[in-house]
């Protein structure tokens, strides 16, 4: 049930957001700086995401909350494209009471990656897809015979897989949605983000 209603929603959040870029799109791909709206812009400018989601634990049959920031690099003339970032997940980032009461879960992984893929941008959207190494780190539960709440560290190399679509109101700002694949010994996790995006593409005003 749980997996059915995270396809639906990646499905529909998809489609609001390529609907909304693909009405506002206009056929611009620079190859060098350019001026738009009053503002000079560079061409091949680096870009961040930061993304809130949802995603399923296929080793714990159950959701939980993650987050993320990527850092992506594009070669220019290039469609080819490098990236490095961090991406947390935990059933709940906060548990325990209401109030002061609230503590970190224990239950966490850190996955820190880099990797390399494609990207390719237009005037009111971004896309990219990026693959590669990871190193993730957390803690997962485990059984024991005192304890049926007990967290043991596990530490281990890993895959990801992501692939991101923004639509740019604005050049160098933008909104959109995160799809992603964390592949580990110990870790498994598929699902999704909703993402704002800010790149380093304005270098000045016309005046």
């Amino acid at each position: 049930m749980k997996i059915m209603l995270l396809k639906k929603l990646i499905l529909l959040l998809t489609t609001i957001v390529i609907s909304q870029s693909l009405w506002a799109q206009e056929m611009l791909n620079p190859k060098e700086d350019f001026l738009y709206d009053g503002k000079y812009f560079g061409a091949y400018p680096p870009y961040i995401t930061f993304g809130l989601g949802y995603g399923y634990n296929t080793m714990t049959s159950k959701g939980e909350q993650n987050l993320a920031l990527d850092f992506h690099m594009q070669i220019k003339k290039t469609d080819f494209a490098f990236n490095a970032g961090y991406f947390a997940s935990t059933p709940r980032f906060l548990e325990g009471g209401g109030g002061l009461d609230q503590y970190f879960s224990r239950q966490k992984i850190n996955d820190f990656h880099a990797g390399a893929g494609y990207r390719y941008e237009r005037l009111k959207s971004n896309f990219g897809v990026y693959g590669g190494f990871s190193f993730v780190a957390g803690r997962s539960p485990v059984d024991t015979i005192v304890n049926s709440n007990a967290y043991i560290l596990r530490r281990t190399p890993g895959l990801y897989l992501q692939a991101n679509f923004s639509h740019k109101p604005h050049y160098d700002v933008g909104y959109g949605l995160t799809l992603y694949a964390v592949y580990s010994r110990y870790y498994k996790i598929i699902g999704v983000q909703a993402h704002i995006f800010l790149s380093s593409a304005f270098k000045a005003y016309n005046r």
